[in-house]
C-alpha cells in the first residue's frame, strides 16, 4: 500500500545522514555532525565553492548541491555578521577610550583656563 512516501522518504534522510524534527510551521532539516564537520573544514579554506567542487562536496556528504550551496551562503551571511559584530566592538572599544581622554582634556583646559584667570 501507498502510504504517500513518509516511510520512504524517512528512511532516505536516515540513509544520507539528514534527520528531521518537526517544529510548529514546517519540517527541517538537518545535517549530521560528520556532514557539519566536513562543511566547516572545506569553509575555512573556501568561502565559495566552484560548480564542480560543489558537486563533489554534495555527493561526498550524502547531500543535494542545493543544500550544500544553501549551507555555504549561510554560513558566509552568518560569517559576515559575527564580523561585523566583531569590528563594531572594536570601534565601541575605541571610541569609549577616545571619549574619555576627550573627558579628560576638558577637564584638564578648565584647570588651565582657571589658573590663566587667578594669574
Amino acid at each position: 500500500m501507498f502510504d504517500g512516501g513518509d516511510n520512504y522518504t524517512q528512511e532516505m534522510m536516515s540513509v544520507t545522514g539528514i534527520s528531521t524534527t518537526k517544529t510548529k510551521n514546517n519540517n527541517k532539516r538537518r545535517f549530521s555532525d560528520e556532514q557539519i564537520k566536513s562543511l566547516e573544514l572545506m569553509f575555512e579554506s573556501e568561502t565559495r565553492l566552484e560548480p564542480g567542487k560543489k558537486l563533489e562536496v554534495a555527493k561526498e556528504l550524502g547531500l543535494h548541491p542545493r543544500q550544500v550551496a544553501i549551507w555555504f551562503q549561510n554560513k558566509r551571511a552568518r560569517w559576515k555578521s559575527k564580523q561585523l559584530e566583531q569590528d563594531y566592538s572594536i570601534l565601541q572599544a575605541n571610541y569609549n577610550i577616545l571619549a574619555s581622554k576627550l573627558e579628560s582634556l576638558k577637564k584638564e583646559k578648565q584647570g588651565l583656563v582657571i589658573q590663566v584667570l587667578l594669574s
